[in-house]
């Protein structure tokens, strides 16, 4: 595949790509991936050029509609923003702090990395380079509640287990910065793939039990286009940003992927397995949410976290009884999923 990129004053870059399947001129907008021109290989760049040039209004429009939306996901936290100086992410196991330390403690430490070899949602520090030489980024954490002692077992990202700090040297680049950006979005992987791994083979080997499934391995994957997939041989995948998810919808996405191990496809024989399931799921949910609240109410600063858990929860409830579908529990949070983006 062949390709071109022009830099457009107010888009930025425009990539052109000749594709020997296409047919006819196109362009796609991505929210992340920009703007593709795709061309037929018979045809010329300058064809695609003026396709563009015709079309340019109408992707600003596009540009500027999905603008909108992304902030709108980064307000209510379905999306993660610009990584920067006072950002926080929230996951089911950790609250995550992005933090600029002017002292530049970290500046010196020449590119060396320390994996961080404790637990999600325990505490240790660890470090991590950013790509250039003399600057790390440290990831420490400290942790909130036990719950091996409290016996909480709902996940909520408003009652974080642990609170991590990402905290990187002045010397960085400026805020905003693509470099910037890049260096704590590495960073933040690393944190999600962490957890990803410690939670989410805990939670599949669980719903496989208790539903009788059978599967052959698991993988932690950050991919860019879903959130989760099941191979012919019975393998899962699931993405690391499941745990950005609320527990009722990261557990919608495990299901669904554990459906596919008797139904490939998504025929009526998957969306009826698939609704009993999440329905008996939110059952067991709404037994944990009940008593988790009932242990918040006198403990203070839990007992916000624990309210605000209980009205989403709740909301889902109200919304899976208004609905009209014909699967109103699966398709309820099926349309929470497409309220969160990936990084």
């Amino acid at each position: 595949m062949k390709e071109k990129t022009y830099q457009d004053p107010e888009i930025g870059n425009v990539r052109l790509v000749k594709s020997a399947r296409g047919r006819r001129i196109s362009i796609r907008v991505h929210p992340l991936k920009g703007v593709t021109v795709s061309v037929p290989y018979y045809s010329r760049y300058d064809d695609g050029m003026r396709f563009f040039v015709q079309k340019r209004e109408w992707v600003k429009e596009v540009l500027r509609r999905q603008q909108e939306k992304a902030e709108a996901a980064e307000k209510s936290g379905g999306a993660v923003g610009t990584l920067r100086d006072g950002v926080t992410v929230r996951t089911l196991l950790s609250e995550i702090h992005f933090v600029r330390s002017r002292a530049g403690g970290f500046s010196h430490a020449d590119g060396q990395y320390v994996r961080n070899a404790a637990p999600a949602g325990a505490g240790g520090p660890g470090r991590q380079p950013d790509g250039v030489s003399g600057r790390t980024i440290s990831i420490s954490s400290v942790l909130v509640e036990d719950v091996s002692r409290t016996g909480r077992l709902f996940l909520s990202p408003f009652m974080p287990l642990s609170r991590k700090e990402v905290s990187y040297p002045d010397t960085m680049p400026p805020e905003g910065s693509a470099e910037l950006s890049s260096a704590l979005g590495q960073a933040l992987v690393k944190i999600l793939r962490d957890e990803a791994r410690t939670l989410l083979p805990q939670k599949l080997a669980f719903f496989a039990r208790r539903y009788g499934f059978s599967y052959g391995k698991v993988f932690i994957k950050h991919n860019s286009t879903n959130w989760g997939s099941c191979s012919a041989r019975g393998n899962i995948n699931l993405n690391l940003n499941l745990v950005r998810l609320p527990e009722p919808v990261c557990d919608y996405v495990i299901l669904h992927e554990l459906c596919h191990l008797r139904h490939p496809d998504h025929g009526p024989g998957f969306h009826a397995l698939l609704e009993n399931l999440c329905a008996d799921n939110m059952k067991r949910l709404s037994l944990l949410v009940d008593g988790m609240y009932e242990s918040c109410l006198s403990a203070g600063d839990a007992r916000s976290g624990a309210e605000a858990s209980v009205e989403y929860f709740r909301g889902l409830v109200s919304a899976m009884r208004r609905s009209r579908a014909k699967f109103p529990v699966h398709h309820v949070l099926e349309q929470e999923v497409r309220k969160y983006r990936l990084v």
